[in-house]
Formats: C-alpha cells, sequence, structure tokens
C-alpha cells in the first residue's frame, strides 16, 4: 500500500504563522488563554479555536496535534464530502482573532502569534468558514522496536506499514489498537484527489521518505547524547 504525509512548507516560525495561523483545541493551553481575554467559551468541546493573519487563507491550515492535523477551506470541505473520504470527520471552528493587516516579522519582538492583531470592535465573525479535520482512521503499523520506543533515544520507533491495502483515506498509525505518535497519513486516492482538485497550501511526502528522514533524525539525536 502507498502513504502520505501531508503538510505544508514554511520556511520558518513567522511564515508558518502567517500561512496557517494558530489553533488550538480545548485540552490545549492556548484554548484557555483566548477564553481568558474574554472571547466566549464555545458550546461544542470539539471547536476549534483559531487566530488568523488574514480573511484570505488557503484551502490548508497545518499546525495542529493529535487527531485533527489541519483545518479545511469550505472548497476543500466539499471537495473531500464529495468523494467521500474514509477515516475523518468534521468539526467547527471559531475565528476568535483576525489581523486588520499584515506586519514585517520582528523575531526580537515575542512570539509569532503575538504579531496577529485582534480587529478592533468586531465580534469577530469574518464571511468565511473553516473547518477542523478529525482523523478517526486507525491502521495497525509495524514498529522496530516491540516496546514502540528506540532503546537509546526513548524516542518513539521508526515503523513499517502492514501489506494490507485496505487502508482508510485519512490515518493515524496503532500499536495494539493504541494510537502511536501524532502524524496523520493519507491514501494514495487522497493524494491524487486533492492534487487533481489543485486545493491550496499541501504537499504530500512519501510514506518511505518520511521514515527514512526520521531515522536520520535518531542518528543524529544519538550522535548528540553519546558527545554528552
Amino acid at each position: 500500500m502507498r502513504a502520505y504525509l501531508p503538510d505544508s512548507n514554511p520556511t520558518d516560525d513567522y511564515s508558518d504563522i502567517r500561512v496557517n495561523g494558530t489553533w488550538y483545541q480545548e485540552w490545549q493551553s492556548g484554548y484557555h488563554d483566548i477564553l481568558k481575554r474574554g472571547f466566549p467559551r464555545p458550546k461544542y468541546k470539539t471547536t476549534i479555536l483559531a487566530e488568523l493573519f488574514s480573511t484570505n487563507v488557503p484551502d490548508f491550515l497545518h499546525g495542529g496535534d493529535g487527531d485533527v492535523p489541519f483545518l479545511v477551506s469550505s472548497k476543500a470541505l466539499r471537495v473531500l464530502r464529495k468523494y467521500a473520504m474514509t477515516g475523518l470527520r468534521f468539526s467547527r471552528v471559531e475565528i476568535a482573532k483576525i489581523a486588520m493587516r499584515p506586519r514585517k516579522a520582528t523575531p526580537d519582538r515575542g512570539e509569532p502569534e503575538d504579531q496577529i492583531l485582534k480587529r478592533k470592535g468586531v465580534a469577530n465573525s469574518p464571511d468565511f468558514r473553516l473547518h477542523a479535520v478529525r482523523v478517526t482512521g486507525r491502521v495497525e503499523i509495524l514498529p522496530m522496536y516491540p516496546s514502540g520506543r528506540c532503546p537509546v533515544t526513548e524516542f518513539v520507533t521508526p515503523f513499517d506499514l502492514p501489506k494490507t491495502r485496505q487502508i482508510p483515506d485519512l490515518w493515524r498509525p496503532t500499536i495494539n489498537g493504541r494510537t502511536f505518535a501524532a502524524w496523520s497519513y493519507c491514501s494514495q486516492r487522497f493524494r491524487d484527489i486533492v492534487t487533481k482538485q489543485c486545493l491550496s497550501n499541501v504537499s504530500f511526502q512519501r510514506f518511505e521518505d518520511h521514515m527514512t528522514d526520521f531515522k536520520r533524525a535518531l542518528k543524529l539525536e544519538r550522535a548528540e547524547t553519546r558527545r554528552k
């Protein structure tokens, strides 16, 4: 079977924030920081709170954690529903903060998300909508080490894909039925349809290349550990 890691290609933290904004789930501290600033608590716990640089957003916004790897535009939502993509469901997104105008990044002046300026006197309901994609698909993977951890670094171990061709269009890896690692992967079908529909701000790294990069990073980490 073929699998891919969907992602964007930011060059640094500031470009990432400008393209993808910042957004949080209910269990993240950023979510509660937004509430402390006076934003109304959402009715549903699954609602995502987003802070954006512009209302001119791409079709995919990356930067999520856990079972929500990205937000999508209404155009992307229609595509995913039209082709009955499996292994996912959608939840609400509320825009908590939006820039009136972009401003040049100044790395020595706080975090990049602090440069998203709050719209003065606006109740934060722009004329567009975003939708959270929640990955429900699961695939049992084959870890390099049975424990699921590398013996030296204690990082999550590299793994292989099972031989089966029956996989959801979006999925997360599991070991013995338990979710393993924060990455979310997609099928060849998902990649082909998204690419054909020209949806913006999403690229696809082959699973094999992703694991090669992961193994290389582990070797560097091990070398650094030995030097210490």
